[in-house]
């Protein structure tokens, strides 16, 4: 620990002594930056570019930041203009200026795969701009650790196995207890060992298990889903830097700690204010998986000294599954009680809806529109589907399959959209990207063939609340919402709006 604290001390001196040069550097960093979702044609199809792609404003100029599936591509060629890759070593990543994205752009990418290097011409449609940063889920995660390793360490050093944490619907995580430590395995992310307060590390643990040291009480929480579990089992005061700015925040707790400077903004996943983060002796740094687009970011934070935790409950296929995450961070912050009763709690407001399991018959799609005027839908497998499920309903876009990569949601042409949803019973508009829009007018004026839709017409039109995704613990509620309109049952929506 005091070698630790000796670098950190070292690495803050360094960050004062080069202050005015750090300040010269981010005077031209990204202003503002969204994600594109894109398709992808050319080539044998086994190397992609992958999506959604980040394309951000430095300078005042549009760029597009594209990362290949693959490490052999050494340069693109974009509106005649090579691009080289910047990324050695890792994914092939290159930074283009590019002039919209509408439309299709026309690449040449060069790959040295084969036995002679290969210019092979590529078509990038681009598609839906996302807002959230949350759901990355076509990325690749960490390896895992030898799990057996770990056990072995803790059996050496006296650790026995006291408890396995019981998970009823989440399938991410395992979590045992071995007295007053606790081994967490994750997928797509890592292992972690969570060791108490002047508790000693285990020798003999595989490199890769990152150790966190309680009590954690200087968190750095990037992502923004957990901030609703946190907040929710009573450790929001564990929470002292945050990569979303107070004005983006629906849950009014988080909202309100950073008005009264409790929590302090440190900038996003892909640029920390490592010198706030420092000055405020952060022991824990809680990421999205949208940090392996930034390696270097999570490998400077580990050189700090500080731990990076990657969740992943946003990988989750049960809408429950998510919500028990809450047990996860009830386990790290102290607060397990708190946790299982929320859980437990929720499981009895819906439990009479479970039980029925009744399908109403009611066909649903849920969808919103992009700035290019495509229709962004939920995959057949994605949570929401799972909750329209739940709730008694059935998810009219069966064309919507779980297709080629791990990302939730899809594109689709508005004829595609109309061909098998326009005979849809209800229709949900997704506000929490697409925006709220107040009214069915508004809908049409997105397409004039949302006209003839049979929701349309017999005025089954709704738009979901701007907080939905960011109050997890609101599943329960959403799904009564959900299952209260399938069986016309009257109910003060919590969740949706009725539009007129």
């Amino acid at each position: 620990m005091f070698k630790k604290s000796f670098i950190s001390i070292c690495i803050f001196l360094c960050f004062i002594l080069t202050s005015c040069g750090m300040r010269e550097v981010t005077s031209t960093v990204e202003e503002s930056s969204f994600f594109v979702d894109i398709t992808f044609e050319g080539g044998t199809g086994k190397a992609y570019i992958k999506s959604p792609v980040e394309v951000f404003r430095k300078d005042g100029k549009m760029q597009a930041r594209f990362i290949w599936s693959s490490k052999n591509y050494d340069y693109m060629i974009v509106d005649d203009v090579r691009y080289d890759n910047e990324n050695e070593g890792g994914e092939s990543t290159f930074t283009v200026p590019i002039k919209s994205v509408t439309g299709t752009l026309s690449v040449i990418g060069d790959t040295v795969a084969m036995s002679t290097p290969h210019e092979i011409e590529y078509l990038i449609t681009w598609g839906e701009k996302k807002e959230s940063e949350e759901e990355d889920q076509g990325s690749a995660g960490a390896g895992s650790t030898d799990r057996e390793a770990v056990r072995n360490a803790l059996d050496k050093a006296g650790l026995k196995k006291t408890e396995d944490i019981v998970l009823k619907y989440a399938s991410g995580l395992t979590m045992e207890k071995y007295g007053d430590y606790s081994y967490v395995s994750i997928d797509n992310s890592g292992d972690y060992l969570i060791v108490p307060k002047g508790g000693s590390i285990p020798e003999g643990l595989p490199e890769e298990t990152v150790i966190l040291q309680k009590p954690m009480d200087r968190t750095y929480l990037v992502s923004s889903s957990a901030m609703d579990l946190i907040n929710t089992c009573g450790a929001l005061d564990r929470i002292s830097l945050s990569g979303v700015k107070e004005s983006d925040w629906y849950i009014e707790d988080a909202a309100a700690a950073m008005g009264r400077g409790d929590i302090l903004y440190a900038g996003k996943y892909r640029a920390p204010d490592y010198e706030l983060i420092l000055q405020s002796g952060c022991d824990l740094a809680i990421e999205n998986t949208m940090i392996y687009h930034e390696p270097a970011v999570k490998e400077k934070l580990e050189e700090l000294g500080i731990p990076v935790l990657v969740e992943t409950s946003s990988y989750e296929k049960h809408p429950l599954g998510r919500l028990e995450w809450i047990k996860f961070y009830g386990l790290i912050f102290d607060k397990e009680k708190e946790a299982e009763k929320y859980f437990e709690d929720q499981l009895d407001i819906i439990e009479p809806i479970l039980k029925d399991n009744r399908n109403t018959g009611k066909t649903v799609a849920f969808f919103h529109v992009t700035a290019n005027g495509l229709i962004n839908v939920r995959k057949t497998g994605d949570y929401i589907s799972k909750m329209i499920e739940l709730a008694g309903g059935s998810y009219i876009l069966t064309g919507a399959g779980d297709g080629d990569n791990a990302l939730s949601t899809m594109n689709m042409q508005m004829e595609e959209f109309y061909a098998e949803a326009s005979g849809a019973d209800i229709i949900i508009y997704n506000s929490t990207i697409g925006g709220e829009i107040g009214s069915i007018d508004e809908l049409v004026e997105k397409s004039s063939l949302f006209s003839d839709f049979k929701a349309v017409k017999e005025g089954n039109v709704y738009c979901t609340q701007r907080n939905l995704f960011q109050q997890i613990t609101g599943m329960a509620d959403f799904i009564k919402d959900l299952n209260a309109l399938f069986n016309d049952t009257q109910r003060e929506y919590k969740y949706l709006n009725k539009l007129d």
